[in-house]
This record gives structure tokens, C-alpha cells and sequence, in this order.
């Protein structure tokens, strides 16, 4: 199939795993990257640099004039060859745009969006006239998709085997990795607060530095100073002997990136309880959850001086995110719901009382 991407392709984006996989699966596959474009800076300055230069871009994209003359570069793109399936990555189009895309390209076009209802913004896919669209999180399938005209499925996020796993003799033992806990994301504000609570473990964070104006406390002295990607971040997971993945308060019955990939890397891994992670993960025996920060501590105490038994709850969740997790599976799923011969990844049976 022809098919062009639309997102971020910088250092592990989403739309970069995608194109990718979907050029190793055997399709032809075309790149887009809308908005503003970062200049791949690297550390403290490069990140803060890049930060004011996207507010500005922010600032003046909303207006109609600007936003048509950098539009102008889509509708090149697209028009380049034939196109079969477009794929807009997190919510870049305005519902003109997505309308005026399918007319120009006579392509099925779709929108996953890899974040969480918190970064809806101002929801411009609610209007859009997309074919489908799939979420991450099955609650927001629940909420929307009785009342949107596009489809609505659900499609959690998975990993990159190619990215983010290594051979065993590949690892190494690098003692800038080693620590009893770590965790790879930016450094928010509630990521902050939750690693003050456990200041008393070796506590290894990776990510892009903390804001300026934020008092990070014990927190600061976890930072590592830079970022950890791709085989980085393997080695990095491994070397830890707990990676806590705390997921962000607006994952509401789905899990995060981080869940698959550190399954994926053959680490072991808590994780916060989500309703939907039983249906990707077996709780206790390929990965271990927690409700709240006393059950955390808790059960971090238990499992830090059991290595053989994290061993093989590590070696458990890495066989079932390589055999039901990976983005080469998530793709075929997509594009079989967009054909109509699959309506996404089944939901979780989710019951709330009234």
C-alpha cells in the first residue's frame, strides 16, 4: 500500500516507529512533519531553546493566513503519487485540512493519537471528517465513541523489537545504568512529586531536564543529565532492578508507551493499576502493579532482594510483548479496521456503576 505518514519523526517519536514498521512490512511509505520542527538540540540549552521556539510557532499558528501558507507544504507531500491510507499522528490537522486531504488523495484517512485525554487540546479531531480514529486509552473509546461520526477504536500503544530490545550479550553491565530503580520520560511536575516519596532508594531518572521554575528537591539529585533512547533505554531498563513506570493521573483505564517497552526490553517493571492492563499484561506474573504509594514502597521492599523471581516475571512480560505488543501488530490491526475486517483491539469489559 502508498501511505503517508503525518508527525513527529525526532528520536523515538511515535510516527517515526510507524514509518519504519510500516516500510519493514513492505508498504511505500511517505513522511510528513506538520508544525513546528524542532532543531534536535541536544541538553539544557538545546531543550530550552527549542521550547521558546515553539511557543512562537504555537503563537502564530492559530492564525488563518500563516496557518494556509505552511499548509501549502502538505498538499505538496500529498500529492506527490498515489496514496492509499494517510496516517496523522496525534491531532496536527485542522477539520478543514483532514477534509481537503481526503479530497485531494481519494485516500482512507486515519488518526492515532499516542497521548492521553489531558493533551486533547482543543480537540480538533472531534470535527474532523477522519475514517477512523483510535486511542490508546479504551476509556476514551468509551466516552466519544457513541457521539463522534468517525469510527472509534481502540489501540494501545506497543514497542519497537528493532529499538528497544537486545540480545543479552548486547546489554553490558555498565554501572552508569545500575541502580535499584529507575524510569525513562520528562521530568513533570507530577513525575517529581511521585519520586520524592522514594528518596531513600538509588533512584536513576532519565529525560529531559526539569523546568526552571520547578523545585525538584531530592528529585534533582535522580536526574542523570540527559536523556536515554532506543538501545540506551534497554540498557538503562536493565540495568535497573525495578523500573516503576508511574503512569500519568489522566491514563484512565489504559497504560502509557513506557509499559510496553520496558516489557518489551526484558525488564522488570511495576506499574501503576490501570482497569485495562489485566487485559495486556498478567498482573503477577509478567509484570507487578501497584494502587497507590504505600502499596508501592511495599511491594518495592518485597520484590528488591528477589532477583531470581524478577528475573522471570521480566522474562514473562518480554515473551508477551514480543508476541502481542509490537508495532508491526498494531499496524496490521489499523489498517485491517480501516479495510473493515477488524474493529481494532478489543475493548476491555469495563463496568461502572450509575
Amino acid at each position: 500500500m502508498n501511505i503517508l505518514v503525518i508527525g513527529k519523526f525526532d528520536v523515538e517519536g511515535f510516527a517515526l516507529h510507524i514509518a519504519e514498521t510500516l516500510a519493514v512490512m513492505g508498504h511505500s511509505v511517505r513522511r510528513f512533519e506538520p508544525g513546528f520542527r524542532s532543531g534536535r538540540n541536544t541538553g539544557r540549552f538545546g531543550h530550552r531553546l527549542d521550547s521558546v521556539r515553539r511557543v512562537v510557532h504555537s503563537a502564530t499558528d492559530s492564525l488563518p493566513a500563516v496557518r494556509a501558507m505552511r499548509i501549502q507544504s502538505l498538499w505538496r507531500s500529498a500529492e506527490k503519487g498515489p496514496l492509499d491510507v494517510v496516517i496523522v499522528v496525534h491531532d496536527f490537522l485542522w477539520p478543514a485540512e483532514v477534509a481537503e486531504l481526503k479530497r485531494r488523495t481519494r485516500a482512507q484517512v486515519a488518526m492515532w493519537f499516542p497521548d492521553s485525554l489531558r493533551d486533547f487540546g482543543r480537540g480538533f479531531f472531534m470535527n474532523a471528517p477522519y475514517d477512523a480514529l483510535f486511542f490508546k486509552d479504551p476509556y476514551i473509546v468509551h466516552a466519544l465513541g457513541h457521539v463522534l461520526k468517525s469510527a472509534v477504536y481502540y489501540l494501545p500503544e506497543c514497542f519497537n523489537p528493532e529499538r528497544h530490545w537486545l540480545a543479552e550479550e548486547a546489554i553490558g553491565h555498565d554501572v552508569a545504568y545500575q541502580c535499584d530503580i529507575t524510569t525513562a520520560g520528562n521530568q513533570h511536575s507530577y513525575r517529581v512529586a511521585f519520586y520524592k516519596n522514594l528518596s531513600d532508594y538509588n533512584v536513576k531518572l532519565w529525560g529531559n531536564p526539569t523546568p526552571l521554575w520547578m523545585e525538584a528537591g531530592p528529585v534533582a539529585g535522580m536526574h542523570q543529565g540527559r536523556a536515554v533512547y532506543n538501545h540506551d533505554k534497554v540498557r538503562a531498563f536493565r540495568g535497573a532492578k525495578i523500573v516503576v513506570d508511574n503512569l500519568l493521573y489522566s491514563e484512565t483505564w489504559g497504560v502509557n508507551v513506557r509499559t510496553f517497552e520496558a516489557a518489551g526490553a526484558g525488564a522488570f517493571q511495576m506499574v501503576d493499576w490501570r482497569p485495562g492492563l489485566s487485559q495486556l499484561f498478567e498482573d503477577g506474573k509478567e509484570l507487578i502493579s501497584f494502587r497507590d504509594m504505600a502499596d508501592l514502597r511495599q511491594r518495592i521492599a518485597y520484590w528488591l532482594p528477589r532477583e531470581a523471581e524478577r528475573r522471570a516475571i521480566a522474562e514473562a512480560g518480554m515473551r508477551r510483548a514480543h508476541a502481542e505488543h509490537t508495532y508491526a501488530l498494531r499496524l496490521g490491526l489499523l489498517l485491517d479496521s480501516l479495510a473493515g475486517r477488524q474493529q481494532g483491539y478489543p475493548a476491555p469489559k469495563i463496568s461502572y456503576a450509575m
